[in-house]
């Protein structure tokens, strides 16, 4: 046999011997339970959302999961019961509990057919808050949001500088929403010398960060702090493409009221605030969220996760048979916001000047206000300055 034809039969051999189908094994008739959970260090209601998974490939809508047993235990005997509030929506009482940082707790589940699910323990860790938040002008390719299109638009980076105040590798997970605040003005004519003035103080929320927000994969273990972690990249555009309000007057008082129509047009932005979420994971929540973050960052590359690989920290303890999907978390928040100023600079930057922690009352809305008149309706987190 000529050494030619040996060598190509051989790299024949090894180009097929490398390739094999993957197969995970779907069953499209399994009934499987997806289970999402967080709670947190601070006095609120927290929701367990219960669900049965679609089919693989079909159309049918997701089966919220109705009479199921909720409760969450801890490593000091307490149990903390979750009581259905809406279609698969289970919540605790905020008066009765609120997670306490360095306690370690557990989810469990009994749906109506018996089965019993129980996550595996998470522990709550203290509280961390950044240190120092600041922007710094850049140019980036986003996603317009009236186009749709790529462009290159001016802006600045916010970022973070959070201090390690433990000997743990420090993990954080950030979320960021920015609300733009617009402002506008109607003037009725109630007869020829009576004219009334209608001041319009409307609010448009987005999300400044769609993906997952994860400090510690680049730090060493021996790293005091972490340092211009990027939080999110924010335009510098002095307009906003947002809903317009009608009015509608209450004659009896002279009041007005709001009309939500389905026309955007474009205004002014009065100020913009940036509301910043910062939770300290615990290892396995951390692990969870990367594994997420690089299977939503996969570009279907040989070597890419898949989705089956990810694996949440919930099982049925009744029948080892019996599958769930999901995450049960246990992450300390601080929660913190800040007015962005593009207009008055700090050595050259953009300004952050921290503001109350007070959230709109809807992510879109408006309040009107009659000049003049006592009925004030302006919301309590309007910024002035």
């Amino acid at each position: 046999m000529k050494p030619t034809y040996t060598i190509f039969l051989i790299l024949i051999g090894l180009v097929t011997s490398c390739y094999k189908v993957y197969d995970p094994q779907i069953d499209t008739t399994d009934k499987v339970l997806v289970i999402d959970g967080l709670i947190t260090n601070q006095k609120d209601a927290y929701h367990i959302a219960l669900s049965y998974a679609r089919p693989f490939n079909s159309s049918e809508k997701v089966m919220p999961v109705s009479d199921a047993n909720v409760y969450v235990t801890d490593n000091f005997g307490n149990s903390y019961i979750f009581n259905k509030m809406g279609e698969g929506d289970y919540v605790s009482d905020p008066s009765q509990f609120t997670g306490i940082p360095g306690r370690t707790y557990r989810l469990h589940i009994i749906t109506r057919d018996g089965a019993e699910y129980e996550s595996d323990p998470q522990r709550l860790f203290p509280e961390v808050s950044p240190d120092s938040i600041y922007a710094e002008f850049d140019n980036k390719e986003i996603l317009q949001r009236v186009s749709g299109l790529k462009v290159n638009t001016h802006g600045a980076n916010i970022l973070a500088d959070i201090q390690n105040k433990s000997d743990s590798l420090p993990r954080y997970r950030l979320t960021s929403n920015l609300v733009m605040q617009y402002y506008y003005t109607i003037y009725h004519q109630l007869d020829l010398y009576t004219f009334l003035t209608f001041n319009f103080y409307c609010w448009q929320t987005v999300n400044a960060c769609t993906n997952i927000n994860l400090t510690g994969g680049e730090y060493s273990l021996n790293s005091a702090s972490v340092k211009k972690h990027p939080v999110c990249f924010l335009d510098d555009n002095f307009d906003v493409y947002a809903l317009y309000y009608g009015l509608k007057i209450n004659m009896e008082d002279t009041t007005g009221s709001e009309i939500k129509t389905s026309s955007y047009r474009f205004y002014m932005i009065h100020h913009r605030i940036l509301y910043l979420n910062q939770y300290t994971l615990n290892n396995e929540s951390y692990l969870y969220y990367k594994n997420l973050d690089e299977q939503m960052q996969s570009e279907g590359k040989l070597f890419d996760p898949i989705a089956a690989q990810l694996n949440g920290n919930i099982k049925c303890i009744s029948d080892t048979e019996i599958r769930a999907i999901g995450f049960f978390e246990a992450s300390s928040v601080s929660n913190s916001a800040y007015i962005v100023d593009f207009r008055n600079l700090e050595n050259s930057q953009p300004a952050l000047i921290k503001t109350p922690y007070i959230l709109p009352p809807e992510p879109v809305g408006c309040r009107i206000n009659r000049s003049g008149s006592i009925h004030s309706k302006i919301p309590s987190f309007w910024i002035f300055i």
